[in-house]
């Protein structure tokens, strides 16, 4: 899965281009829901992605940021194109493994050849030294069930220990929504991911008013929604440390346009939530079928509450530039 401001008003030029009621409609929902600022549709049909960072959140350590683009495909496709992009193709973006499971998941569901590399040895040394807390985002209870072992690196304990927890709390969220996730025990008191997405959503009212068909669909809305779920997990390279994560997918038409959201409500490190949400909109371009692309990336990480406010400013324009290049791979790949 394709994964990443003051107020403002969002005016759109297009020139040149035939622009039926669906296409108005489309820009007439980017103007009045996003954060973005003036588009060219134009420059979006060369390939160009309009980034911006949302309205400060008033949690610090939360962040998120928005973007437009175009896909030279009808809806339906461009859809379909979101949902199989491959990360692991790049190495530039570190997502060492991605492994879909069913809803009804099985322990061998995590079970994988994990590379080795520095970032996967510091995830296995800071698993060695529990349950002792604070490099690692677990329960005090999953903590207390490994066992140490003199294998080194990321020994048969330490697969056998991840992948235990892993199908724990996939199954949870399977099962029950991200209420029925364990919370990470902190220093300063357990995080419960089901309050960090809440609050995320709750921050951006725009955000969550446009994208009240997927969030009442899915287990953004509370509960497991109704929305057939994709879930998967990952192993991907966070600032230098090994990570796992787990996610889920899903889609649903919201009138003649689509939504899609691609929640990762559980990580090892680096960050507590991330949730991405696109809208999709059929529109036409130089007389072909395209579809414009709205993405709003949103993600809860005490990284960025230790900064201070410069700082914070600094990681908004990093998570843009790399929103920015993530997609112009993703256009890359299907233009091929």
């Amino acid at each position: 899965m394709l994964r990443t401001c003051l107020p403002a008003v969002v005016c759109l030029f297009f020139a040149g281009l035939v622009t039926p009621r669906a296409d108005a409609d489309a820009l007439a929902d980017l103007a009045k829901y996003s954060a973005l600022p003036a588009v060219d549709l134009s420059s979006l049909s060369a390939g160009k992605v309009v980034t911006a960072r949302s309205p400060s959140l008033g949690t610090p350590r939360d962040l998120a940021v928005q973007a437009v683009y175009l896909v030279h495909a009808p809806l339906a496709r461009a859809l379909d194109m979101h949902k199989n992009w491959d990360a692991t193709r790049h190495p530039e973006l570190k997502v060492y493994l991605h492994r879909d499971f069913s809803t009804h998941p099985t322990p061998a569901d995590f079970s994988a050849s994990i590379p080795d590399n520095s970032a996967v040895s510091k995830l296995a040394a800071a698993t060695e030294k529990l349950p002792a807390m604070g490099e690692l985002q677990l329960s005090k209870v999953e903590a207390a069930t490994f066992k140490r072992s003199d294998g080194g690196g990321f020994s048969p304990a330490v697969r056998d220990f991840w992948s235990k927890v892993l199908f724990g709390r996939a199954s949870a969220f399977l099962q029950h929504g991200l209420s029925g996730e364990p919370p990470y025990d902190t220093n300063d008191g357990p995080i419960r991911v089901g309050e960090e997405v809440s609050r995320l959503l709750r921050e951006q009212p725009n955000v969550r008013a446009a994208f009240r068909p997927i969030i009442d669909k899915s287990p953004l809305g509370g509960g497991t929604g109704s929305a057939p779920l994709a879930p998967y997990w990952e192993l991907i390279n966070e600032q230098g440390d090994g990570v796992l994560t787990l996610g889920a997918a899903c889609s649903v038409q919201a009138g003649d346009s689509a939504q899609l959201l691609d929640l990762q409500y559980y990580a090892s490190g680096g960050f507590y939530a991330y949730v991405t949400l696109y809208q999709m909109w059929p529109v036409t371009v130089d007389g072909k079928a395209a579809t414009l692309v709205w993405r709003v990336d949103s993600i809860s990480t005490q990284s960025i509450a230790d900064l201070g406010p410069f700082d914070r400013m600094g990681s908004g324009s990093a998570m843009m530039k790399e929103i920015q290049r993530i997609i112009n791979l993703f256009q890359k790949d299907i233009g091929r």
